[in-house]
């Protein structure tokens, strides 16, 4: 009973509610999927359970979405799906381009914003990081270990060697963004339907 109140604290229902496919993600709400029923649960994570899939609206830190994926391996869960942000470092991205992966080492993940000094930012793409975020590592590390299928889709928001965040973006790069996050919820929706 324990256990299962613990599982409850992050998705306000017990793990046979949840569908064979999760979306978590800390940029999209709820409400860009239409007009569905949340269920708030006690650690703040908004929950969509819909027909197919389980929708998270979970916090944008490692551990959040880490521990979300991690309690799935009990569950009918099969498939996680990330939808993130990311600071785009590959030449030729543009603030709101749509990234896709399965593989954690195409993101890197920094663990503060404090993490991102040019040098290393030149280094990374380099090596072929096409971007960072924050959740990335966590994300997939997580997803090994609880033997889910796993993809990661991204928003580019800034681009740390010519456009870091702090320097704000403009309509044009707001509304791009805005298009591509309806996109991916779009997306989400049309999965939901087969």
């Amino acid at each position: 009973m324990r256990r299962d109140g613990f599982f409850r604290a992050f998705f306000g229902m017990g793990p046979a509610s949840i569908r064979r496919r999760v979306v978590i993600s800390p940029v999209i709400y709820p409400n860009r999927l239409g007009k569905v029923r949340y269920r708030r649960s006690v650690l703040g994570y908004l929950v969509v359970y819909l027909r197919h899939m389980t929708f998270v609206k979970a916090p944008m830190t490692q551990a959040a979405v880490s521990d979300a994926v991690l309690l799935l391996k009990n569950t009918p869960c099969r498939e996680v799906v990330f939808i993130g942000a990311m600071g785009g470092l590959a030449k030729g991205l543009k603030i709101g381009d749509i990234f896709r992966t399965s593989r954690a080492k195409e993101v890197h993940s920094v663990s503060s914003l404090h993490a991102e000094p040019r040098r290393k930012m030149f280094s990374l793409r380099k090596r072929g990081v096409v971007g960072i975020d924050f959740e990335s590592r966590a994300f997939f590390s997580a997803a090994r270990k609880a033997k889910l299928s796993a993809t990661a889709y991204y928003v580019v928001t800034d681009l740390p060697l010519t456009k870091p965040f702090y320097l704000g973006n403009t309509a044009r790069e707001k509304e791009r963004i805005a298009l591509s996050l309806r996109a991916l919820a779009a997306e989400i929706n049309e999965n939901q339907a087969h």
